[in-house]
């Protein structure tokens, strides 16, 4: 292991027993990575033959349906963005997706309700908690590879379970099936002086938000991803994490399977933030409302749009809808599976661009 590479001590799983040796061992972060993703790892710990092959079909499954065809996609019709930072509200531990459509990017910044969580400490379980781990992991990876994304009551039933997988552990097991080399992980906490979010030291640190820095192509990059409530309730309590909003706002911005938030008066803040200073924005049906997105520029449909997902059956989005009924040429079609809707003719995402 690289020598420059930072160790991060992975801590105990609640809940569960344990096997501790004299001396606890503690795995590299990348490591841990290589496990989660059933990729060779330089760990002296290994998961079944079995579940590498879960994971691959998994795998198989995602890059057909969604990851080849939209990166595809997006290189045609977002183009490349070098070396920029992207800023993706309410995306959950989804850096699959943001990766696809900003692959050149050198910092994404993640934001979601959940809390990041400390890495899994695999190397402590014993026998039995490992074999549970990887069924669950398993299972998850699975689940994913149907569905293409992580939904908010599973992620919010794993936080509360006594061996949770956690955020930083999925993050780091997509890093390293996109190809990333993990360099570290350590926790973040807010600086309301600063109006950035800054690495947390000691071991008292929380780890509600993380930050990873990966490598690729001699480059390193910085995933950040931050446990924040992005309603106005409680973005009206910190004027410096507002103003970090608007900082972050002046990025270019993703959003998808959003669950319709910005388009309700209680979201008010953020949503004038992306209105005010976004310089692209990428969405499906679920970010903002089609009268606000075209408040930001020149505005493209793909795909197709009649109603929102049965999910959301008190949502509407007259104009977007609309706007797809009289557009004359009809939108290009979606060549792969996405968010909420998934079937060809049903799906879409729309990009507005400022300049």
């Amino acid at each position: 292991m690289n020598a420059g590479i930072k160790k991060v001590a992975l801590f105990v799983v609640t809940g569960l027993s344990f096997a501790f040796p004299a001396q606890a061992a503690t795995l590299e972060p990348e490591q841990l990575a290589q496990l989660l993703a059933g990729l060779p790892s330089t760990s002296e710990l290994a998961f079944s033959a079995a579940y590498s092959k879960k994971v691959d079909a998994a795998w198989k499954r995602y890059e057909s349906a969604v990851g080849s065809p939209l990166a595809k996609w997006s290189a045609q019709e977002i183009g490349r963005l070098k070396d920029t930072q992207v800023f993706y509200p309410f995306s959950g531990p989804d850096f699959l997706t943001i990766n696809r459509v900003y692959p050149d990017a050198t910092h994404y910044v993640l934001v979601a309700l959940q809390k990041a969580g400390k890495p899994l400490a695999i190397d402590r379980l014993n026998a039995q908690a490992r074999q549970k781990l990887e069924k669950k992991m398993g299972d998850s990876w699975q689940k994913f590879g149907t569905l293409g994304f992580f939904r908010t009551h599973d992620l919010d039933d794993d936080q509360r379970d006594s061996l949770s997988l956690g955020t930083t552990s999925i993050l780091l097991a997509f890093s390293a099936r996109l190809g990333y080399r993990v360099l570290s992980a350590q926790p973040l906490s807010f600086s309301e002086n600063e109006m950035k979010w800054l690495a947390a030291d000691g071991e008292s640190a929380k780890w509600d938000s993380v930050r990873i820095a990966l490598s690729k192509a001699g480059k390193t990059i910085i995933l950040d991803y931050i446990s924040l409530d992005l309603s106005d309730k409680k973005l009206q309590q910190s004027e410096p994490v507002q103003k970090w909003i608007d900082a972050s706002a002046r990025s270019p911005v993703f959003l998808k399977a959003a669950s319709h938030l910005l388009q309700k008066p209680s979201f008010s803040i953020l949503r004038q933030s992306l209105l005010n200073y976004s310089p692209v924005l990428v969405q499906d049906e679920t970010g903002l409302d089609y009268t606000d997105l075209k408040k930001i520029g020149r505005t493209r449909l793909y795909g197709n749009f009649v109603k929102a997902h049965a999910l959301f059956s008190s949502t509407r989005q007259h104009a977007l809808t609309e706007a797809y009924k009289t557009a004359n040429p009809a939108p290009p079609p979606l060549p792969f599976a996405f968010s909420y809707q998934k079937k060809a003719g049903f799906r879409s995402m729309q990009v507005a661009n400022r300049y």
